[in-house]
């Protein structure tokens, strides 16, 4: 698999706090790292000048100007873009988000129009300002700050998947990435949230019009798209891995999922 990097791997020189790093895209050092690869951390990266392709999860996207792309924890990233390439790039751990009840999750990328791109960069700017200031409101102000910038980037793209989700639904999508290779049923999950199936089911098709089962297994083939293209695994062990105990099953599934 793709070696997995913690903000303090990818930013070195300049980290004060190994949750969150703010800074220019151009400004930023360029670590001896792995790729493609993975992170722990959520990064947001705003291409505000230059070209070029953004690898998600094997999906490609152009780089292009006043594009800002967010990539979550896991997912497999590589890029390649023009030496003039200007921007921004916020990185942060998950904790600074778990009070907010959104889930990042859906659009890799949003365009942000002029009247947007000078209220973002103002906001990121004062970020960057508030990353050199140590007193005891400094942690509490960036924290803020971060909050404030992914609210506005929810209700600025209301048309994308992204919507306010319950803290039911967050703690059930969390602990499938964290036990995807477990093989639970959908009864598992519930009995593990203190739920029932039926209301596991009920809060599932009220935050994102899915069932568990569906959600279950879109998580189960993005990571075994991962596990078949950067492993030696065999179909079969992979399908075993991820608690399929019909590789035929599992290979029925990825086809319908995928088309390949």
């Amino acid at each position: 698999m793709p070696t997995e990097y913690s903000i303090s791997d990818i930013i070195i020189s300049e980290l004060t706090n190994d949750s969150f790093y703010v800074g220019t895209f151009e400004g930023a050092e360029d670590p001896d790292i792995c790729w493609p690869h993975r992170h722990d951390f959520y990064s947001l990266v705003w291409f505000t000048s230059g070209f070029g392709v953004n690898v998600i999860d094997f999906e490609e996207f152009n780089i292009q100007s006043n594009r800002l792309f967010l990539t979550e924890p896991k997912q497999v990233h590589n890029w390649s873009y023009s030496v003039d390439t200007r921007g921004y790039i916020l990185v942060f751990d998950e904790h600074i988000i778990q009070n907010l009840s959104l889930e990042l999750s859906g659009s890799a990328y949003y365009d942000l129009n002029p009247d947007t791109a000078v209220f973002f960069k103002a906001l990121i700017e004062n970020l960057i300002v508030e990353t050199k200031v140590k007193d005891h409101f400094n942690d509490r102000i960036i924290n803020a700050g971060v909050s404030l910038l992914l609210l506005n980037l929810k209700r600025l793209f209301p048309q994308s998947k992204h919507r306010i989700k319950s803290e039911e639904f967050l703690r059930f999508s969390k602990l499938i990435s964290e036990t995807v290779s477990a093989g639970l049923s959908v009864t598992d999950y519930a009995d593990k949230l203190h739920v029932t199936p039926e209301k596991l089911n009920e809060i599932c098709k009220e935050n994102c019009g899915d069932s568990p089962k569906k959600i279950i297994q879109d998580k189960k083939i993005t990571e075994s798209k991962r596990l078949l293209y950067f492993t030696d695994l065999s179909i079969k062990e992979v399908a075993y891995r991820l608690g399929f105990e019909d590789s035929s099953y599992f290979s029925r599934i990825f086809k319908h999922k995928t088309g390949l």
